[in-house]
């Protein structure tokens, strides 16, 4: 099956529906996932010895010899036996927002003799960063996105013959996920903020997504939250605990953006709390499997004309009307200016790919959800997708050199994330203009829809 590996997750068919402490939650998932398996067979003792990898930044014992030959059997389909192999940082920085992303380069003997070099993308848990790893455990974005690539993917891309909208994953482990090296094939991030060519590659692929959603679950006759419940636990808004505190933390700071843009703040603290109700599973709308986290870095695009977009990071996966993605990603990815204009084309370019994907199905029929559902849908989840954007601006949008440092010193993370960070997003608007413009702009929108909170639909 393309985008798998052959590690076994084990899960208990037992699942509780309402979770609101983090660390009931965590204990909760961790009984479900009992544990992730190290391959289909033991490594033998003489492949250990001194053989394991040890990564730049201390992040030890990634991968063993054999790991690492079985990533290339995966990769190649000749097969080949590998040479040498190094691990290291990913350009300069060491730390994505919730992992260290890493480059495995393996020389390698083809069956034929010929010598080639092999690269590819790792993704793991950062070890040197322990208040970040642990938050990281607590969130459970690893568990979630190794369930999403084993046990979702088969089932999303079984049967599928269009083009592909998430990357080749060639190895799950406890602590890691190994990729495709995408930069090898012309991709790469684009800017924090898409134009309107990237706004339709992306969310081509986002229709992509739902479409498999929608003609997986019409093959197996049930619905993919029923069948893999882990995988949708929601980890990014929960109402107490630490995940809770990191929000209040987040909402402060949009009351301060606010007062120095002089607005009145005085219903934005109760118009944030509208982002809860909005991430239950529809019971009038059909439900798909849904990215969840969509800003800019989280979406490679190819070099061609037009450009092509791969999704990325699957650790906040929910289960929820089309809408909610769509609504996200606009937010997230475009500024107002643009939604102004083309806001209703890119609605119709999204549901066209929709509608194209799953009506090529060749062995099963689909009936795709009514456009009316998608436009009442858009008005339910615009609020939410304020919020959001409002929240994830605050950090996503810093250049890569400020939040390396925020990620790289636990003082200054755990300051950040738990205590205030009013300080430092001011002081950005008033260095930054790309970040003051965006902030500026989802700030005030949000302020505007705060005063109409009794006007807006309630999602359903």
């Amino acid at each position: 099956m393309p985008g798998t590996s052959d590690t076994v997750v084990n899960s208990s068919s037992s699942f509780y529906t309402h979770i609101k402490d983090d660390q009931t939650l965590r204990r909760l998932f961790h009984s479900l996932i009992m544990s992730i398996s190290e391959l289909k067979s033991e490594i033998a003792p003489e492949h250990l010895k001194s053989e394991q990898l040890r990564s730049h930044g201390n992040c030890n014992n990634l991968l063993t010899l054999q790991e690492i030959q079985d990533i290339v059997n995966r990769a190649l389909e000749d097969g080949a036996t590998v040479q040498k192999f190094s691990v290291k940082p990913c350009s300069d920085s060491e730390y994505g927002v919730l992992a260290s992303h890493q480059r495995l380069t393996v020389e390698v003997k083809t069956r034929s003799g010929r010598d080639e070099v092999l690269s590819f993308f790792i993704k793991a848990v950062p070890q040197d960063a322990p208040e970040l790893a642990e938050y990281i455990s607590d969130r459970l974005v690893f568990l979630k996105e190794k369930i999403f690539y084993h046990d979702i993917i088969p089932q999303l891309y079984h049967g599928y013959e269009k083009e592909r909208w998430s990357p080749n994953c060639y190895l799950i482990k406890e602590n890691l996920l190994v990729f495709e090296d995408l930069s090898l094939k012309g991709y790469s991030l684009a800017e924090k903020v898409l134009n309107k060519e990237l706004i339709e590659s992306g969310l081509a692929s986002i229709a992509r997504v739902h479409a498999c959603s929608l003609l997986a679950e019409a093959r197996l006759g049930k619905s993919l939250k029923r069948l893999y419940p882990s995988a949708f636990v929601e980890n990014s808004f929960i109402e107490t605990g630490k995940t809770r505190t990191r929000y209040e933390v987040a909402v402060n700071a949009i009351v301060t953006i606010a007062e120095y843009l002089g607005l009145d703040t005085s219903m934005i603290r109760q118009a944030c709390e509208h982002v809860y109700p909005s991430l239950e599973t529809s019971s009038t709308k059909r439900n798909v499997v849904s990215h969840g986290d969509l800003w800019a870095n989280n979406m490679l695009f190819s070099n061609t004309v037009p450009p092509h977009c791969l999704l990325i990071d699957f650790q906040m996966v929910r289960y929820l009307p089309l809408a909610h993605d769509v609504a996200q990603f606009l937010y997230l990815c475009a500024d107002r200016d643009f939604r102004l204009v083309w806001e209703s084309a890119m609605l119709k370019h999204y549901y066209n790919v929709l509608c194209e994907t799953v009506n090529s199905a060749k062995s099963i029929s689909v009936e795709v959800p009514p456009w009316s559902e998608l436009i009442e849908g858009m008005e339910e989840q615009r609020l939410p997708a304020i919020i959001s954007a409002a929240v994830f601006f605050q950090n996503t949008l810093m250049d890569g050199k400020t939040g390396r440092e925020i990620l790289s010193n636990p003082s200054k993370y755990h300051d950040f994330e738990f205590k205030t960070r009013n300080k430092i997003v001011l002081e950005f608007m008033k260095t930054d203009p790309v970040y003051n413009k965006c902030m500026s702009q989802i700030v005030t929108e949000l302020t505007e829809f705060s005063f109409r909170l009794d006007q807006l639909p309630k999602p359903t």
